[in-house]
């Protein structure tokens, strides 16, 4: 299940590995095999974190549109 303990964690996962791979830079590594492939891990790993962030931000959000509907008011 989708909590917001799960959004939050999800969202300084994203955080963290786009601010570590902002810090190795393009050319930080230049010349060194070990950096650039450590760089291209942690841009993957990025943009696998945001696309996961995307879908269950959204998934919550219909959840919760879809509940409203369910139980919204009737008495009006």
């Amino acid at each position: 299940m989708i909590n917001r303990k799960t959004l939050i964690a999800l969202a300084a996962a994203t955080f963290a590995l786009f601010i570590v791979n902002a810090s190795l830079g393009k050319d930080w590594g230049e010349g060194n095999a070990f950096l650039t492939a450590l760089n291209n891990i942690l841009w993957f790993a990025f943009l696998a974190c945001a696309l996961a962030l995307i879908v269950s931000t959204t998934a919550v959000l219909i959840r919760s549109v879809a509940r409203t509907r369910r139980t919204g008011s009737s008495g009006a």
